[in-house]
């Protein structure tokens, strides 16, 4: 019994030492996002950035931000199919099997949206990351001819591929919009999730700021960026089976409560008007979003 007692604790205190060193971990990246962030404050102007002409009239900033950087268009048609793909099935259900079925079918509809969502975030985001040093390197060419950093950006722009070509171009916009490129280069990296465009934003504010050599940093950046990705690969190699494992541990108990939600809405029904049945599934809830916040915090640490 003493020795169970003892284990259990050295357990908890391995787990509770684990937390820890990511909270640190993940206070030294956020202290070195912050101090990059308070570097290009000051180049930014407060009222171009409230005029921010990435914002949908009515539509939250994350969900435009999530569908720009899946690549999907914000228009009316891909409402129309989002809407259709998630409301018919549940509108469906609710004619046929009831409201327990209708709200099974949503769920199921919703997690099949943020799933392809997701899928397409990640496929453009490591494709961005292994065209961007090529893109520097047309950047420094064209800079090393005499233009400007902005010229050269718009002109490299060019010759880039997709899909860096199309979030960059978003760049280009935002200029025509009234934001300097490194206001725009930082509103990106909010919206794709990457510090390198920060990196490339603090390098232009530092040249349209102070001059100097500018293709000199993007050189030494775009050698930086294909060594990263390099060691990047890699470490996705080795921990590809955790991620899947963690998105499967996340999403089997959502999709199944779903399914069963969907074809047999009286398998849950009978818990959920029971007293105890309904304090067991709202527990199970709170552990299973619980449990997806601690496989969340470490696969990102991967």
């Amino acid at each position: 019994m003493t020795f169970g007692l003892i284990a259990t604790a050295l357990i908890f205190i391995s787990g509770a030492l684990l937390l820890l060193g990511k909270d640190a971990e993940k206070q030294s990246r956020k202290l070195a996002e912050s101090r990059l962030d308070v570097a290009l404050s000051k180049s930014r102007d407060p009222l171009a950035l409230e005029k921010d002409p990435l914002r949908k009239k009515y539509i939250p900033q994350w969900i435009t931000d999530s569908l720009i950087s899946a690549g999907l268009t914000l228009d009316r048609a891909l409402g129309i199919r989002l809407g259709l793909f998630m409301l018919l099935p549940a509108f469906t259900a609710l004619i046929f099997r009831g409201p327990a079925s209708a709200t099974g079918a949503l769920i199921l509809a919703f997690l099949g949206v943020a799933a392809y969502v997701l899928y397409r975030q990640r496929k453009r985001r490591l494709q961005m990351l292994s065209q961007l040093p090529a893109f520097l390197d047309g950047v420094v060419r064209v800079s090393a001819v005499g233009y400007s950093l902005t010229v050269s950006f718009n002109t490299a722009l060019e010759n880039a591929e997709q899909p860096l070509k199309e979030a960059l171009g978003l760049a280009v916009q935002m200029q025509y919009a009234g934001l300097e490129l490194d206001q725009a280069m930082h509103r990106l990296a909010r919206v794709y999730g990457l510090t390198e465009f920060k990196l490339i934003a603090s390098v232009v504010a530092l040249a349209l700021n102070y001059g100097g050599k500018s293709d000199i940093l993007l050189g030494r950046l775009a050698q930086y960026l294909r060594d990263r990705e390099q060691h990047h690969q890699e470490m996705l190699a080795m921990s590809s089976e955790a991620r899947m494992s963690a998105v499967f541990m996340c999403c089997l108990t959502p999709a199944l409560a779903g399914i069963i939600l969907t074809l047999n809405p009286a398998y849950l029904g009978t818990m959920w008007n029971d007293d105890t049945g309904r304090m067991l599934l709202m527990v199970a809830g709170l552990l299973q979003v619980f449990g997806a916040a601690i496989i969340y915090r470490m696969v990102k640490s991967i």
